[in-house]
């Protein structure tokens, strides 16, 4: 997905003005509506602006049983670094899914998937399988790996304080999580979404928090029953300007393990 720019803030805020300001009235009750949508159009585009200002983006997913606020506990982390310039991504997975710990590494290059074990020992950190086509060993990566998808592709609905609440479409949320978690998703009411905050923290970083298990309970319960949402019910996510500017590199060394161990994948 390319970067939105400050031509899309403008044409969204132009549309939160029209929309809360077209529901009729006048004196200072209509003032107060224009006054409200003039302030969400330019707090969404001041975070959009900031976005757009990354050079390399460092992110963090965390998918939770629930609310963090209310006990949630941690299934799986994503920490990751997007370059915007030329869309590769390098991206950590940690999960307990299944009462199973697990740690891999990923880059995703000219559309290429590959793959590194902490399991291969040392030495092996610069050593990928090209997993491509594995969807086993790929499961955890996101379909949209611009990781700004729940600020840009987000619906404004209001401010809360400093925060921006927005609703997400349950396509648009379903690409952002692991691909691997929901493979056979049902086909849901067009405005199915996902309440979610979006929350500035200074220059440095932005915070989304997503609702998941809400959006699950607008899905019919037929449909819902065959669908394993695994007790997955927040997504938490972090934004900032990675610290480290160097490029996302292609990999180094690509070997096959079927053919060559990992402790002699440097002279593969």
């Amino acid at each position: 997905m390319g970067r939105r720019n400050a031509a899309w803030a403008a044409a969204a805020s132009a549309a939160l003005l029209l929309s809360l300001t077209a529901c009729g009235g006048s004196g200072s009750a209509a003032a107060s509506k224009t006054q409200d949508a003039e302030n969400l159009g330019e707090k969404v585009g001041a975070l959009v602006a900031q976005v757009n200002k990354m050079g390399i983006v460092e992110w963090n997913g965390q998918l939770l049983t629930k609310n963090p606020d209310k006990g949630g506990q941690r299934l799986l982390d994503l920490d990751g670094r997007f370059s915007p310039s030329t869309g590769y991504s390098e991206i950590s997975m940690e999960s307990t899914l299944d009462g199973n710990a697990q740690q891999v590494d990923y880059l995703v290059v000219n559309g290429r998937t590959y793959f590194n074990s902490e399991t291969w020992g040392p030495g092996s950190d610069k050593c990928w399988v090209d997993i491509t086509d594995d969807a086993a060993r790929s499961w955890a990566l996101p379909s949209e790996l611009d990781p700004t998808w729940a600020l840009t592709q987000a619906r404004a609905l209001g401010l809360d304080g400093d925060d921006v609440s927005v609703g997400l479409g349950f396509k648009q949320v379903l690409a952002g999580l692991p691909r691997g978690l929901f493979t056979a998703p049902p086909s849901v009411p067009y405005d199915t979404e996902a309440s979610a905050f979006i929350a500035p923290h200074g220059h440095h970083l932005i915070e989304v928090g997503v609702d998941l298990q809400g959006m699950w309970n607008q899905i019919p319960k037929d449909l819902r029953a065959t669908f394993d949402t695994r007790r997955t019910g927040w997504w938490a996510m972090t934004m900032k300007e990675s610290s480290n500017g160097s490029a996302v590199q292609p990999p180094t060394h690509i070997f096959d393990p079927a053919v060559t161990p990992p402790s002699q994948c440097m002279k593969a």
